[in-house]
């Protein structure tokens, strides 16, 4: 497997009104940049593991375990929500649902 791709995880450390936009705004901190490989989901499973099919979910996986608890991520500029994360003994596992605008 080939760990080609560039993740981005990061932590929410807030959020807050920004009444410039008159938008909530998310802050995250910098974030970790990992090797991952990435691959999306066919309906089968995503209707499996999560009971719905109108989600387009996408498998992130890294080399070791990450025993942090990001609950969003980056991939060449598209903004993730992590809806999973599985540790394993030799790798982790993430399940991203893309967004456009974090919430």
């Amino acid at each position: 497997m080939r760990y080609a791709d560039r993740v981005t995880l990061h932590k929410t450390v807030g959020s807050g009104y920004n009444p410039e936009t008159g938008k909530n705004k998310v802050q995250v901190d910098i974030g970790v940049i990992l090797p991952c490989n990435t691959s999306p989901l066919s309906m089968e499973r995503v209707k499996t593991i999560f009971g719905s099919i109108n989600k387009e979910v996408t498998s992130v996986r890294i080399q070791r375990p990450f025993k942090g608890n990001p609950d969003k991520a980056m991939i060449g500029g598209h903004r993730y929500n992590v809806l999973r994360h599985v540790r394993h003994r030799s790798e982790s596992v993430f399940y991203l649902e893309e967004v456009s605008v974090w919430s």
